[in-house]
């Protein structure tokens, strides 16, 4: 899975998933998860992490929880590869 299909499918979590009322257009690759960008409170930032290891069969680790893991996207996406370097993500029913 590449980059572009990782980011793809972390703002389908953002924008659909979550209760953000945000489009697709307001979350860029580089949009910031904590105050300085989507602004994600505590539940949110759980229910998308839940999102994440569902969606992609994998498990967020405590010592994955901190700030630069959140910084961007793209710090997401390297999770997302980190943990799950060869498999297809879990594809949910709307």
């Amino acid at each position: 899975m590449d980059i572009q299909q990782i980011i793809a499918i972390l703002k389908q979590i953002i924008v659909e998933d979550l209760d953000l009322n945000l489009s697709y257009e307001q979350v860029g690759d580089e949009a910031s998860f904590l105050e300085d960008g989507l602004a994600l409170d505590s539940i949110s930032m759980a229910e998308f992490i839940d999102h994440l290891e569902r969606r992609f069969s994998i498990r967020i680790l405590d010592e994955d929880l901190d700030t630069a893991t959140f910084k961007s996207l793209g710090s997401v996406v390297s999770l997302v590869q980190r943990r799950l370097p060869d498999r297809k993500p879990v594809v949910e029913a709307p």
